[in-house]
């Protein structure tokens, strides 16, 4: 039996709700078009590679969103595709969005797996729990969470693969995405006129094993950004951007490998893009002049 990994984890998941999680469409009471791009551990063969494409907003129903997200690793690769709604409230202190989303996995196990030369290693066709041809399946999928927006923080939960999407490979093996569970929180601190501290906190787990990042970034003028994150026994990552007053928003991250398989492997390098503006219906479009940073 083969079991998935953790679904990918972005550095600059501050930036980057929407993929994770659907209460998060139309928090931000304007239309966002944001797309982020990941590769990890440079000079591997085969490492991962994960770009994701999001977009949503408000409408009088409520938030609605789009997800496009490809991930590849090895033989593996899995495109998503997701449509997500969530349901808003407004409360004293703050908006918290109840949101759902479902849509198809394109899951693909390729067949070229390596196997060493020598007598420890069987080859693959002895082994019926392992795919002999390239197998690609279409899964069902839905996942759920909550979202909170305040003035100077957030909080979110949600749960992914409800429906635990799964397909036999071979004549014996089993390959399916497992539920997993995520938890992000993040404040803004101001620091004067001109800057502001935002500290942050991401938490990933599929209830076998758990992965955590804790952030600090500093803001200039709600223009310019800086940061330094931490992943858990894996990674110390650098961080930067600045928003752009048409409303484009670009950052980029390196994650230094501190891992034991450090040495092995380089960096991981992310970028983010994001366009920003509001929209009413049967009015002349207008676009912000500012992003607002969470």
């Amino acid at each position: 039996m083969l079991k998935a990994q953790q679904d990918p984890h972005f550095t600059q998941h501050m930036h980057n709700h929407m993929t994770v999680n659907p209460a998060f469409a139309g928090q931000q009471n304007r239309w966002i078009i944001s797309g982020i791009y990941r590769n990890q551990w440079l000079g591997m063969p085969d490492a991962p590679e994960t770009y994701a494409l999001n977009v949503d907003g408000p409408l009088k129903i409520g938030g609605v969103g789009l997800n496009l997200m490809n991930d590849k690793l090895g033989v593996q690769n899995m495109l998503h595709l997701m449509l997500n709604y969530s349901y808003k409230v407004p409360l004293r202190f703050g908006m918290f969005g109840i949101g759902v989303r479902a849509g198809v996995v394109n899951a693909k196990i390729g067949s070229n797996y390596f196997i060493p030369g020598d007598d420890n290693h069987a080859d693959v066709k002895d082994d019926p729990a392992i795919n002999q041809q390239d197998v690609s399946k279409m899964l069902f999928d839905m996942g759920a969470g909550v979202f909170l927006t305040g003035k100077t923080y957030y909080a979110g939960m949600a749960l992914s693969h409800l429906t635990k999407p799964k397909f036999t490979l071979g004549e014996t093996g089993r390959f399916f995405l497992a539920p997993s569970l995520s938890l992000t929180a993040g404040y803004t601190f101001q620091v004067g006129a001109s800057w502001a501290l935002q500290p942050s906190a991401y938490l990933m787990t599929d209830f076998v094993s758990s992965q955590y990042v804790v952030n600090m970034n500093a803001v200039f003028r709600q223009s310019y950004w800086g940061g330094v994150s931490y992943r858990y026994q894996e990674a110390v990552a650098f961080m930067g951007g600045l928003e752009l007053k048409n409303g484009i928003m670009v950052g980029y991250s390196y994650d230094l490998n501190v891992s034991k398989v450090g040495k092995y492997v380089g960096g991981s390098h992310e970028v983010t893009l994001s366009y920003s503006f509001g929209m009413t219906w049967g009015k002349r479009q207008k676009v912000y002049k500012s992003v607002r940073f969470l």
